[in-house]
């Protein structure tokens, strides 16, 4: 989540990548396996592709110059469910607050 570590991914897409590659957000970075780096960049190159692919994501009143909405809040998995089943393993999300941003996590399926 510290963006003095990794830049230029935004929280959206920071929470979503983080659960896509089962890491909790709270984990010290010198705490995290090269294989769950390796599932991290992974993850990052996905969820930005699928953002794109998606024309973005709109949480409130963001708009292409076209008029039209992105798309990818309907595809995401953790962001902005606090307190709904994760979708993996169904038990309930949690959130807090880290460094100033919002995020969302399973405890079960993010070590």
């Amino acid at each position: 989540m510290d963006q003095a570590i990794v830049v230029g991914v935004g929280n959206i897409y920071a929470v979503e990548t983080l659960f896509r590659a089962g890491i909790a957000p709270g984990r010290a970075a010198g705490r995290v396996s090269r294989a769950r780096y390796a599932r991290l960049a992974q993850a990052i190159q996905e969820v930005l592709a699928q953002a794109i692919q998606s024309g973005g994501t709109t949480l409130r009143d963001f708009l292409h110059p076209d008029g039209m909405p992105g798309y990818f809040k309907q595809e995401l998995f953790v962001y902005g469910r606090e307190g709904a089943p994760c979708i993996t393993c169904g038990r309930r999300l949690s959130g807090t607050r880290l460094g100033n941003r919002a995020t969302v996590w399973c405890a079960h399926c993010q070590r």
